[in-house]
């Protein structure tokens, strides 16, 4: 007979990132792309780019202020 023991699964370190923070991740980016292309960010803008209108309720808050804080340098 043969026997074995298990090892013990390694804990991860940090979570997982979620659904929508990818989601919120993507939308702040394409945000950013259109704003330095000189488009006009907008819910209608967002919609031609392919997400839904209950996506951008959802998320474009968090995404805009993704994008903000991503877009700002700060230089010393």
């Amino acid at each position: 007979m043969i026997r074995y023991q298990p090892t013990a699964q390694p804990i991860a370190k940090h979570a997982a990132k979620s659904c929508s923070d990818a989601l919120v991740a993507k939308m702040a980016e394409e945000m950013r792309e259109m704003a330095f292309a000189g488009e006009n960010v907008s819910a209608e803008t967002l919609k031609s780019r392919g997400w839904t209108e209950d996506t951008i309720k959802r998320l474009s808050g968090p995404a805009t202020e993704r994008a903000r804080r991503l877009s700002v340098r700060r230089v010393a």
